[in-house]
């Protein structure tokens, strides 16, 4: 409980600065060529999200996939080779992502940062924040609005409705 308390703080205090400038939305798929997915933590949640990732495979986006290094043999084969895993030791004493993983992440140069877990995951969307890229999109929940410039409603309990449906706002964009 301290832990949370503790990453909550630094959380919110990085995001204090956070501001996003003014952008047209009218062609985001055409505009981004590379896209780092931030896979869910839950286990239906994960299953359901695959489509997602296979929606920007069949626009030849280059797909880096951020997830647990034990859910990697749950992806199918063709996406296990795009995938930047973390494990125990790219965890901070406070539960959030370490310096290491971060670096490594700021290398790879992302056009856009798509956060597919559905409830609040401090470690996902401090990462969301961190790495710098032009569109952030992820479901609406705690520090949303401080993180994404573009945020998908959810109010479905359904995980498969609820990928549905981010999959459907992300065809009219």
């Amino acid at each position: 409980m301290l832990k949370e308390r503790a990453a909550k703080f630094i959380v919110r205090q990085k995001l204090r600065k956070s501001e996003f400038s003014q952008q047209s939305f009218s062609a985001v798929m055409e505009n981004i060529s590379s896209v780092l997915i931030l896979m869910p933590e839950n286990e239906d949640d994960f299953k359901y999200s695959i489509d997602v990732i296979s929606f920007f495979d069949k626009l030849n986006k280059e797909i880096k996939i951020l997830t647990f290094d034990y859910r990697v043999s749950l992806l199918p084969l063709k996406l296990r080779g795009k995938v930047i895993e973390h494990g125990i030791k790219d965890v901070n004493k406070i539960e959030l992502p370490n310096k290491n993983l971060i670096s490594r992440l700021q290398k790879k140069n992302f056009d856009a940062i798509i956060d597919l877990n559905r409830s609040e995951q401090l470690f996902y969307s401090y990462v969301a924040f961190l790495i710098d890229a032009k569109i952030r999109i992820g479901f609406m929940k705690n520090f949303s609005d401080k993180i994404y410039n573009i945020q998908i409603a959810n109010d479905e309990t359904n995980p498969k409705i609820s990928y549905k449906n981010f999959l459907n706002c992300l065809e009219m964009l």
